[in-house]
């Protein structure tokens, strides 16, 4: 969560250009970033103390102190992520994510071709400069997947996600902490990384599309990832992992740098004013020590791909102090190795809320997903029940990959409590287990929308050159009651000539906990109505752009707080030439609350069949001459039907909830004042 004000927001909105900005030459977004990112101040303590664990480590390495610890090779597992790619590459994905791992372990360990250059002709120009060896290998993990991510991320297969949306758009996804997270997207700068990246909190080094891999292997133009020259030979992510690792660049500007200011702070790499574009001779530009020409083939330079094939001693001393000191402790264990046959056990809808007062039952639906061809029968149980219930599986047994259901029977029976349930599967070989939760409380998630006007027709001033055009389109929607935030939705409707140009904030009442829904996406396509939600796939851009999709930044960031008060949502153009109106938004807000009593009854309600198959009639008098809203929700609380019907004296209804999975879901009626809950059960 950052603790901006609404002027360092705007300020964030200007900074995130540079990264959007095509160049010819090699651009590094890292400062960047940086800049960024240290406006935050948990982000800032974070970064002091592990800055401070690491010149620990540094002064112990350096005096040799810790000289043991650097004897056995570290094994750093990997995960690859390609949010925009189609999931019909994924074999060339999977060769080209291996080809850049090659490349870095050759990289690191100087066992790369080209640094035979080096050591025939060009390190006598260097005196006292040797190339570095770290002592750390790299591997795409390949068992122990994080469950739930990617249907396609099989167990046993490389840890390569597909159309997954790291971190919501960000750079920092917990679900994969324990990793070294490449992502790859079109990001216009060849990449960025944080200086320093922290394992356990899932940090990755993003790359552009065209700047991983190398043309060794086949691209993957379907998917539009294709190393292109001069970056087509893998070394703009050994340069960004170098920044990862808490390397700097090797000079003091680029294009406006001074000598004197200490370089990179390592002594054997020279203190040069610039950085160095193209191939140059190795011999061909100075640095800031009389005599001593620049080490311009060091992979933290500037220079093309080709012309790069270095670390210095130092650097790598300085990678490994980095590393052992604060990314070793926090790596996953055990990936890297190839699991055994057996299987897994995944929870889909966990919790589950039931209510003694009223239910009898409370369902679980899970996956049973077998590994390597595991072929036992495996037979399910439960324990942790509340006391009073039973539980019975449907089917009993699988022996391949398949979905099941748990119900928890005599519910009416029990005592109301949250309950940590264990489900087991069981075979002659293997045991595995996974946790469900029941809230028996009499609580349910609602999800309630909240909506502005209608025809806003609000002007989009135009940008200009990456500022804002002013004044900044925004609006407000007052959420009168106070609930906690369990997730939410929200949809925007604008009307514009270049949707590339915009971004949209939505700010929450406390002023500074913010999320970006969209950041200049889809270039200068026309118009889009869309509904931000985190469960949803990355944006496909069409014209118009319409549907539901993962915000460029997770809603997560307002889970726990309170929905009350005024949210604040801002449109702004960047770019001259194009400009448009922001038409309406609309809040939907999910949370915990207690089971509705029925306070004003519907006359003659009938809900048939229920238990059904997904469709069902409902029935009931209508008495206040104002429309009738039916809504339907999981018990995750995600609307799945949503309708709005005109006023009837009697109203007789045919629902169909279009091939909705088993299980229990709450139906939602309300005619003018009168509201009602109930469940519905499809089996």
């Amino acid at each position: 969560m950052k603790n901006f004000t609404l002027k360092t927001i705007i300020g964030i909105i200007l900074i995130m250009m540079s990264f959007t900005i095509h160049s010819q030459d090699r651009t590094c977004g890292m400062e960047a970033y940086m800049e960024e990112m240290l406006q935050d101040p948990e982000y800032a303590r974070e970064y002091e103390e592990s800055q401070r664990r690491f010149k620990q480590r540094l002064q112990e390495y350096l005096s040799d102190q810790d000289f043991s610890q650097r004897q056995n090779t570290i094994e750093i597992p990997v995960a690859v992520h390609f949010p925009e790619a189609n999931e019909a590459d994924r074999a060339c994905l999977e060769v080209l994510a291996q080809n850049q791992i090659d490349i870095l372990n050759a990289d690191y360990s100087a066992t790369n071709t080209d640094i035979a250059t080096w050591n025939n002709s060009v390190s006598s120009l260097f005196p006292g400069t040797t190339a570095g060896v770290a002592d750390i290998s790299f591997c795409i993990a390949v068992s122990n997947h994080p469950p739930g991510l990617d249907p396609e991320l099989i167990e046993g297969n490389p840890a390569i996600t597909i159309g997954y949306n790291f971190g919501g758009g960000s750079p920092r996804d917990g679900n994969w902490a324990g990793y070294l997270n490449f992502v790859v997207r079109n990001i216009g700068a060849l990449g960025f990384s944080p200086l320093g990246g922290s394992i356990a909190l899932g940090d990755a080094v993003t790359m552009d599309n065209n700047a991983f891999g190398s043309n060794a292997v086949p691209g993957c133009p379907g998917s539009g990832v294709v190393p292109s020259a001069p970056y087509n030979l893998g070394r703009t992510t050994t340069h960004e992992l170098g920044h990862f690792f808490n390397l700097e660049h090797t000079f003091n500007g680029d294009g406006n740098g001074t000598c004197g200011i200490g370089g990179d702070g390592i002594a054997d790499t020279p203190e040069v004013a610039n950085s160095t574009y193209g191939c140059p001779s190795p011999n061909a530009v100075a640095s800031c020590l009389a005599g001593q020409v620049a080490l311009t083939m060091n992979y933290m330079d500037y220079v093309n791909d080709a012309c790069m094939y270095m670390f210095s001693a130092g650097q790598m001393t300085v990678a490994e102090a980095y590393i052992t000191s604060n990314l070793v402790p926090a790596l996953a264990q055990n990936v890297c190795t190839p699991p055994t046959p057996g299987f897994t056990l995944t929870a889909n809808d966990s919790p589950v809320f039931s209510c003694p007062n009223t239910d009898t039952q409370a369902v679980f639906n899970l996956s049973y997903t077998t590994i390597l061809d595991f072929a036992e029968m495996t037979t399910f149980s439960a324990s942790g029940l509340p006391a009073g219930a039973t539980a019975t599986f449907n089917p009993p047994s699988l022996n391949d990959d398949g979905d099941f259901t748990m119900t928890i029977n005599n519910i009416d029976a029990t005592a109301q409590g949250n309950f940590t349930i264990t489900v087991t599967g069981t075979s002659n070989s293997v045991t595995e287990t996974v946790d469900v939760e029941l809230n028996n409380n009499c609580t349910q998630i609602l999800c309630d929308p909240y909506s502005s006007a209608q025809n806003l027709n609000i002007p989009i001033a135009d940008g200009s050159g990456g500022s804002a055009g002013q004044p900044i389109a925004s609006d407000v929607i007052n959420i009168p009651n106070s609930s906690i935030i369990e997730s939410m939705t929200v949809n925007v409707d604008v009307t514009h000539t270049f949707i590339g140009d915009l971004i949209v904030q939505l700010v929450h009442p406390d002023g500074v906990t913010f999320v970006n829904l969209w950041e200049l996406d889809c270039g200068g396509q026309n118009d889009f109505d869309i509904t931000f939600d985190d469960t949803a796939g990355t944006i496909a851009c069409a014209q118009p752009t319409t549907g539901t999709y993962a915000p460029s930044n997770p809603l997560s960031a307002f889970n726990g707080l309170d929905a009350q008060g005024n949210w604040t949502i801002f449109v702004a153009d960047f770019f001259g030439g194009d400009t448009g109106t922001f038409n309406d938004w609309t809040i939907t807000i999910c949370s915990e609350q207690a089971l509705s009593v029925d306070e004003l009854s519907l006359d003659k309600l009938t809900i048939f069949p229920n238990p059904n198959n997904g469709e069902f009639n409902i029935g009931f008098d209508s008495n206040s001459g104002e429309d009738i809203i039916i809504e339907i929700f999981d018990l995750r609380g995600r609307a799945i039907y949503s309708q709005r019907y005109n006023s009837v004296r009697r109203f007789e209804e045919v629902i169909n909830l279009n091939n909705a999975q088993s299980g229990v879901y709450l139906l939602n009626i309300s005619d003018g004042p009168q509201k009602v809950t109930k469940k519905i059960i499809v089996e």
